[in-house]
């Protein structure tokens, strides 16, 4: 993916979401930067067993809940990681040899991939990019598969395609607090082959109101292109 991102928007921390399905597999990996799975063991599941497993390029990190109500695999590489949850036990050594040779995750500075070690079988679905920083949050998706999130009336056409401005799904009295302001709204950007969803954060983020208009918003997102390549 290209993705060019307005300085307005802050310093971006980048994670991803991708889902697997095939015969036997149903499972939703989400991705971010290295060290991140370090809060499963000290506030998601205090407490847990810990077993590092040594692979080609990065380490294998699983957890499992004391009483065994949850557990968590974590494929952690020098700079991003890949998390996984299995909403039970964690299977036995042979259960997590087989989903471990099922993909490959390789990792660098610039970005990380996770991707089948075979595709005739097992498809990838739900890919998102997401972006966040002090001041806002997006996500970039597909264009295939982020239609149907479009509204059904015409945007205002920008140089990265097509912008549009949605009210968010917030509690009345935040609502209030965010009113007339860009807090009150997510924009959506559809482009050619990608859709950029973004929100900025202000009171109902416990943040402070940011100081720029509705029409300043509309420059800055004017700016941002995103590209999806497979």
């Amino acid at each position: 993916m290209d993705l060019t991102v307005p300085a307005a928007l802050g310093a971006l921390r980048w994670y991803g979401s991708t889902r697997f399905t095939g015969p036997r597999l149903a499972r939703h990996f989400f991705l971010a930067p290295a060290g991140e799975h370090q809060v499963i063991p000290r506030k998601l599941l205090p407490g847990a067993r810990e077993q590092r497993i040594p692979m080609r390029g990065y380490d294998a990190v699983l957890f499992e809940a004391t009483d065994r109500s949850d557990a968590a695999l974590a494929m952690v590489g020098p700079h991003h990681e890949a998390t996984t949850w299995f909403g039970g036990p964690a299977p036995g050594p042979r259960g997590i040899d087989a989903l471990l040779s099922t993909f490959t995750f390789t990792d660098a500075a610039r970005g990380a991939a996770l991707i089948p070690a075979s595709d005739l079988l097992i498809r990838q679905s739900g890919v998102s990019v997401i972006g966040r920083s002090e001041h806002a949050v997006l996500s970039v998706r597909e264009a295939a598969e982020a239609l149907s999130s479009l509204p059904e009336w015409a945007g205002l056409a920008v140089a990265g395609g097509e912008l549009w401005r949605t009210g968010r799904a917030l509690d009345p009295a935040v609502r209030a607090a965010v009113a007339d302001t860009p807090h009150a709204w997510r924009y959506l950007l559809a482009g050619v082959s990608a859709v950029t969803d973004v929100v900025l954060l202000g009171p109902e983020s416990g943040r402070p109101v940011l100081p720029i208009g509705e029409e300043a918003v509309v420059t800055a997102l004017s700016m941002l292109t995103a590209r999806w390549t497979r």
